[in-house]
Order: C-alpha cells, then sequence, then structure tokens
C-alpha cells in the first residue's frame, strides 16, 4: 500500500502539485498518463523521494524505519526509478563526457566499459532468472558512451538492480528509444519481475503496448487527478489507417551518397562496405534494432563524426573533406535528435523556453516562432523554466527549435517520442502542411506507422 496523502510539491521554486492524494494498493500496477506538462514525472519523482515537499506526507507499507535516516536507507533500497532519459543520468555522473564523444576512438580511454562499471557484481544478476531477451552480457564490453539509448537504458536498470530486487519499480517512457523487439522483451521482463519477484510497478507511457501485468490507470490534467480507473490490456489488432496523399516530387540531384562505407571501433564492426544514395525530395527511413548504427549514421551526414573524412561521403554533391566546413554543412540540414536533451543537460539551463529558443539562433524569425507557439498550443509552456520542463514539452523545445529554420535536409531521429497524442498529432499535421516536396526527409523510427505516413523508401541498418 502506498498512500499519498495532501502534498504540495516545489520544484525548481515552482509550486505543481497542490494538495494531492492519491493511494495505490499492493496488487495494483500502474499507468500514469495524461498531456505533456501535467506532471507524470513529477509525480514518479516524489515517489522515489527525490523530491521533497513542504506539505503532505508520503507513505509506503514495505518502509518501516524508525527515524528518517533509517526510511531514507530503505527508500534507496527498496525503489527503484528509472528517468526518462538514459543517457542523461549517465554523462551527469561523469562529467567529462560529451554527447559526441560516443563517435571518437580517441580520448576514451577513461570511458569505462559494462564490465569494468559493474565489476564482479555481474554475476550477481544471474540470481534473478533474467531473461536472455533481456541479457546485458554481450553490452559489457563496450565502452558506455558507445550503447544506443536503448541499450543503455537496460544496462541502467539491470544495474540498479545490484542492489538487491525492489519493491517499487518506477519507470518513465520506459519503451521510448526502444525497437520493437526490445519492447516486446522489456514487456515480459516487467511481467516477470512482477509476478516471480513481486515487484510493484509504476510507470509513465502515451501509446505503447503495456505489459499484462499493469491493471490501472491513472490520467493527470495540470497536477490534479482526472481520471482513474480500471485498465485492461487492448487487442489492437491490424486496424486499417488511412494517410493524407502528399506530393511528390523526386528529382534527379543526390543529396547524400555514401560509398562503400566501413566504421570499426575496436574489434567490433559497425559498418563495412555500406552504400546509401538519397536524391533531393525523397523520403527514407532507417530501421533496425538497437545499437546498429543509425544514429551514427546520422552524425556521419551531420558532420558530428571525425571519421566522416575517411570515407567516401558526398553530401549536396561535394566531397567530405574538399573544403567546405562543417558549419557550411549544418546550415543547409536541420536535425532532431534524443542525444540534443543530453547535450542541453535542461537541469543547468535558468532561461525560460522563450529565452532559450531566442538566444540559441541569430536573430529567429520571430512570425515563423510565433507561427510555432500557436500551432503546437505552447504559449505556457513557452514561459515555464527549461529546467522544469518534461521530457514531452523539452522534445517539443527541440522540435519548434529545428523548425524554426527551412533547410533542404531533415534528420529526425525519434521525432514523437515523448509526445502526448495530440502533441503526435500535430507533429504528423505540421509536416504534411510545412513541408515541402523538394525538402528531404530521413526519418529514424521503430515504428511502422510513421514509416507508412512518411516514406518511399526503408533502408534496413
Amino acid at each position: 500500500m502506498i498512500a499519498i496523502k495532501n502534498i504540495d510539491v516545489i520544484k525548481s521554486g515552482t509550486r505543481l502539485f497542490r494538495n494531492f492524494s492519491w493511494s495505490v494498493s499492493s496488487n495494483e500496477n500502474w499507468v500514469i498518463s495524461g498531456r505533456n506538462g501535467s506532471g507524470k514525472t513529477v509525480l514518479l519523482e516524489a515517489l522515489a523521494g527525490i523530491l521533497h515537499f513542504p506539505q503532505g506526507e508520503i507513505h509506503y507499507d514495505f518502509i518501516a524505519g524508525d527515524t528518517w535516516e533509517a526510511r531514507y536507507e530503505e527508500k534507496r533500497r527498496l525503489i527503484t526509478y528509472v528517468p526518462a532519459h538514459a543517457l542523461h543520468t549517465f554523462l551527469k555522473s561523469h562529467h567529462d563526457l560529451y554527447y559526441q564523444q560516443r563517435y571518437y576512438d580517441l580520448g576514451d580511454d577513461d570511458v569505462p566499459t559494462g564490465r569494468v562499471l559493474l565489476g564482479d557484481h555481474a554475476e550477481n544478476l544471474k540470481r534473478f532468472d533474467i531473461p536472455e531477451s533481456l541479457s546485458i552480457e554481450r553490452l559489457l564490453d563496450i565502452k558506455l558512451t558507445r550503447l544506443s539509448n536503448g541499450q543503455l537504458k537496460k544496462f541502467l536498470l539491470l544495474k540498479s538492480f545490484l542492489k538487491g530486487m525492489p519493491k517499487l519499480l518506477l519507470l518513465d517512457c520506459p519503451f521510448e528509444g526502444l525497437d520493437h523487439e526490445s519492447r516486446e522483451d522489456f514487456c515480459q521482463f516487467i511481467d516477470f519481475i512482477s509476478t516471480r519477484h513481486g515487484v510493484q510497478v509504476i510507470l509513465v507511457d502515451h501509446h505503447h503496448h503495456l505489459p499484462a501485468c499493469i491493471n490501472r490507470k491513472l490520467t493527470l490534467c495540470n497536477f490534479q487527478i482526472k481520471k482513474s480507473e480500471e485498465f485492461f490490456i487492448e487487442d489492437r489488432g491490424n486496424n486499417a489507417e488511412t494517410f493524407l496523399p502528399r506530393e511528390q516530387r523526386i528529382s534527379h540531384k543526390e543529396i547524400i551518397d555514401i560509398r562503400n562505407l566501413t566504421l570499426r571501433y575496436g574489434d567490433r564492426t559497425l559498418f563495412e562496405n555500406f552504400n546509401l544514395h538519397v536524391k533531393k525530395g525523397q523520403r527514407l527511413a532507417l530501421v533496425g534494432r538497437n545499437g546498429t548504427g543509425k544514429t551514427t549514421l546520422f552524425s556521419l551526414i551531420f558532420a558530428d563524426h571525425p571519421q566522416a573524412y575517411a570515407q567516401e561521403i558526398y553530401l549536396f554533391g561535394k566531397r567530405r573533406g574538399s573544403g567546405e566546413s562543417i558549419w557550411d554543412i549544418k546550415r543547409r540540414i536541420n536535425y532532431l535528435g534524443p542525444e540534443q536533451v543530453s547535450y542541453l543537460n535542461p537541469q543547468s539551463v535558468l532561461a525560460t523556453a522563450h529565452e532559450y529558443v531566442t538566444s540559441g539562433n541569430n536573430e529567429p524569425d520571430n512570425e515563423t516562432l510565433q507561427t510555432l507557439v500557436e500551432f503546437f498550443d505552447a504559449s505556457e509552456m513557452m514561459t515555464k523554466p527549461v529546467r522544469i520542463l518534461s521530457s514531452g514539452e523539452l522534445q517539443l523545445l527541440m522540435i519548434m527549435t529545428s523548425f524554426l529554420s527551412d533547410r533542404e535536409l531533415l534528420l529526425l531521429d525519434e521525432p514523437f517520442q515523448f509526445l502526448d497524442d495530440i502533441q503526435k498529432e500535430r507533429l504528423t499535421q505540421y509536416l504534411l502542411r510545412h513541408l515541402k516536396p523538394e525538402t528531404t526527409l530521413i526519418l529514424i523510427t521503430h515504428y511502422e506507422h510513421d514509416i507508412r505516413q512518411w516514406t518511399d523508401l526503408k533502408v534496413q541498418i
């Protein structure tokens, strides 16, 4: 039994929850839903003991310490919280790392592998009988900065179990960044620890299929309970979907020409004799399992990867290294990717969302910015400090920033992640209305819906 009694929650000086109460029975596993910024992550943080509140209390029937110190230690041992941005969580505790470091061979000698970080404790995981499908054994000898977001999320979750199996597992958008097979495995894993080890699960999610153990749903609106109800897993079946037709005008001009790409890290080969040809106006999807190199390929195109100079890569008709600067390339590309939030480190940004957008761009077009704010109904969000924005609001902020300028090539790495259903549909409609036929789009996604909606060609990585 978990009982939240009349709590107020203040985060970064802003009062969010007021006189909030909610109870969770011991046989209940919950999914928390609601619009971006409605309080889902803040509620998980309060349950995890990360946030403190001037009023009210949270009672856990599995916490029995007589002193504050004893209760604190029990919470640390019996409650596991996995935040939405796994990469950001890791970088926060390793300040010498930077988000492009995963692409470099030099200068990363101090970056630990999973095996180094876990040490002898890795063997302790075997006592939990963790399914082979979620095993991290093959990841243990890879430097942590080279793990994909999905792989790092698995690693951090299993690492947290080294202190013992928790009583309460709190997961913030756990399925974002995971490929289809990994999502299926993760559902089975959550069901496994819930039934085998009696772990109570509370997770935040918008639109994914969920573990079978989830039997209750809480919907939040503006930091208050909108609805509390029983939840049943629906059989989604093969519902037919209709998409608006879009104008196609693909020219013969090549925007990207990658020839015989070979990329190795130590004894690990990521690409070997890989070729990619993308024409102006084409819509292309990159698909594949976590860790196969999709985001790395984006880094080669967006001029972040140092090995681009050693490869035969042509962008906009010119070979990399033939005299153009990195910024000459970036000025022709709009890029949106999950690592941008890690690089931003939102907790350190004191500016409001509006101040961040306008200071990060050279005199952004005010009319375009206002159009974006109105289209995404983001007026209130733009007045908030960046440090208190939810994961979905941060994603929307990155989307709006990337759309402030009109460029030839649009690289979208999982653009719909963390967005609620309404904002996801708004992004779809914005692209339908504003994406010009001559603009080239490359999309990384794990969802067939997005592939059918936006792309002419699917490339398996």
